[in-house]
């Protein structure tokens, strides 16, 4: 009853002082416009790398720290995942999200090597081979999707060569999606597709836990790192896209960056508050064909 009694009492006051009703209309017209009228006014572009990147930029140490973190962690994700699936025969993520990657990185090779193709900077080398790294990982995830997890995903009696056709199938759907995606953001390095990346996997492997509801195939390790993940991606002082391109990535220039990543923040806290209330591994393995 006090909450809403002072609620009354604020309304009140605003009410009867046109002045701070002005005010605080003039505040949410700005926030509506920053939100929905609003867009950043210039782009990314590979000289960003070049520029922030340099001894002599104002950021140099704070981008390179910045983008070491990003690619551990981005490396443990994946690590992790792969240990877990050798020890319970079940990983964390969906199979439709391995196609996801494998397709996104696929595209990352090609992208950053033209990159250091055209520009001869190192660093687009150093993705590009980073990038051959991921879908390495992410085909050897894949198979064992197919050895220990076949039962979640297709009937017993289905034959390999149908299994490999499904995966390929949304692979190139998913490839030909992001490539339409790159071209018509013209996102010559990626750099504006990549983050849904990070918005995927702080998000779907909670809710993915939440729909098995058993802690097989995952641990707590892993989901603590997914909410690293998303501090590190999404903090506004300090994080990997807004340390290469300030102009288009600061939070008053693409607030929805961080509103974005305040829900992966959350989603990802959600998932091992999710796996901390399971109980205990259970004693099964996934059919193997």
């Amino acid at each position: 009853m006090k909450i809403f009694y002072l609620l009354f009492l604020v309304t009140e006051i605003l009410s009867t002082n046109p002045e701070m009703e002005k005010e605080n209309k003039n505040i949410f017209i700005s926030i509506y416009e920053n939100l929905f009228l609003k867009y950043p006014k210039v782009d990314v572009k590979p000289e960003d790398f070049i520029n922030h990147l340099s001894p002599d930029s104002d950021n140099y140490k704070e981008a390179w720290i910045s983008i070491a973190l990003t690619v551990i962690f981005g490396l443990l994700v994946y690590i992790i995942p792969i240990y877990l699936t050798e020890r319970d025969h079940i990983g964390p993520y969906p199979l439709w999200l391995h196609n996801f990657y494998c397709a996104a990185d696929f595209m990352g090779i090609w992208v950053f090597l033209e990159a250091y193709k055209k520009y001869n900077y190192f660093l687009f080398a150093l993705l590009s081979i980073g990038e051959t790294i991921w879908v390495l990982m992410e085909i050897f995830c894949i198979q064992r999707s197919i050895k220990y997890e076949s039962n979640l995903y297709w009937d017993k009696n289905t034959s390999l060569k149908k299994k490999l056709n499904d995966i390929l199938i949304q692979i190139i759907c998913f490839f030909v999606g992001l490539n339409l995606l790159r071209f018509e953001l013209n996102d010559l390095v990626m750099w504006k597709f990549w983050i849904f990346t990070q918005v995927l996997i702080t998000i779907v492997p909670g809710l993915e836990l939440e729909k098995r509801g058993y802690r097989n195939g995952n641990n707590a390790l892993l989901h603590f790192i997914l909410v690293c993940v998303a501090i590190i991606s999404f903090n506004p002082w300090c994080n990997m896209w807004k340390e290469i391109v300030p102009e288009y990535f600061s939070l008053d220039s693409n607030p929805w960056y961080y509103i974005v990543g305040f829900v992966c923040f959350c989603m990802s806290l959600r998932g091992l508050f999710i796996y901390m209330k399971l109980p205990e591994k259970q004693i099964m393995r996934i059919k193997e064909d």
